[in-house]
């Protein structure tokens, strides 16, 4: 059976491909969060998915079982999913959003049918987003950074300036797909969002929202964040308050802020060994209890079904 599942083939020019990927690549679910919300927001129409089957160890990445509305049992199992979105205002690209989350197995035949749909949907440029974990202080702007796999994106994104990835080390799916999709012959740009490593607390929709705004530059949308900063607001006052008498976090994340402020790019973490972590720990346990008690509970702050929890390497971001 083929795990490559289309519903419909829309017909896409000059498409641009938005990517995110639940795991590793996806501190505080930030990065598959920005998909989910611009897909509702653009109101962006399933057309394919992935089949799990192949490509998760189920004991690792388990399907979830919930009550529905009316009290029937819901069983949901890892999703891959694509969205297409027509242009209709004048020849601007079109795009396809893919959310997925990262697989255990056949890295090679996944990132294969990525580039699958790609190839069938006029494929022009791929993005993708992430978020890594990272020691950045919560009361200053989201750090988020950009890359490329090639030196031009081609026309069109002449003034976008972006750098050629120089990490080196253990890497994610993320770039897998990238070169692939680099292999064809199509320009590919990451952006990262950068969450503080000392709560990781999920979701973070500040991040969200950083990455949003930071990729319209290329996608021709004007997104609507304020319902993401309205919950980013909610978000920092549930983590000053958490923080109100936790001095020796108080105490790390001046230092931070001291760091910002020289606009030096910190890439210090706290380790469990650390002082710090029984504290950290207590304030993820606050903040989890404080998120259950908002008034604020509509399914964008509630945790996908899919989404796996970030396992990143700490002090070394992914390959981009």
């Amino acid at each position: 059976m083929d795990s490559l599942e289309f519903t419909e083939r829309p017909e896409l020019r000059r498409t641009i491909m938005l990517t995110a990927f639940a795991g590793w690549p996806d501190a505080s679910e930030a990065a598959t969060r920005a998909i989910r919300f611009l897909a509702d927001q653009i109101s962006a129409k399933k057309f394919a998915s992935i089949d799990p089957e192949e490509f998760y160890n189920f004991v690792e990445q388990r399907p979830k079982v919930r009550n529905g509305a009316n009290g029937e049992r819901i069983l949901s199992w890892p999703e891959n999913q694509f969205y297409a979105w027509r242009n209709t205002d004048g020849d601007g690209p079109d795009l396809v959003l893919f959310r997925g989350v990262e697989p255990h197995f056949k890295w090679r035949s996944y990132s294969a049918m990525i580039y699958e749909v790609a190839e069938a949907c006029n494929v022009e440029l791929v993005v993708t987003l992430g978020a890594l974990l990272d020691a950045v202080p919560h009361t200053r702007p989201v750090k988020v950074t950009r890359s490329s796999q090639t030196k031009s994106l081609g026309p069109g994104y002449e003034h976008l300036e972006f750098d050629q990835s120089s990490y080196q080390g253990p890497t994610g799916i993320m770039s897998i797909v990238l070169d692939r999709m680099t292999a064809a012959g199509i320009p590919c740009a990451s952006y990262w969002g950068h969450s503080p490593h000392y709560v990781q607390a999920k979701p973070n929709p500040n991040v969200t929202r950083a990455l949003l705004e930071a990729v319209t530059e290329i996608i021709p949308i004007e997104i609507d964040t304020e319902r993401l900063e309205r919950r980013g607001g909610d978000f920092t006052r549930r983590l000053t308050k958490a923080l109100s008498d936790q001095d020796e976090v108080t105490k790390y994340v001046t230092e931070l802020e001291e760091r910002w402020d020289k606009e030096h790019s910190a890439s210090d973490t706290i380790t469990e060994g650390s002082d710090a972590a029984p504290l950290i720990a207590e304030l993820e346990a606050f903040l989890r209890r404080e998120a259950g008690s908002g008034d604020d509970n509509s399914e964008d702050d509630t945790p996908d079904a899919e989404s796996g929890g970030p396992n990143q390497d700490e002090g070394n971001p992914p390959s981009v």
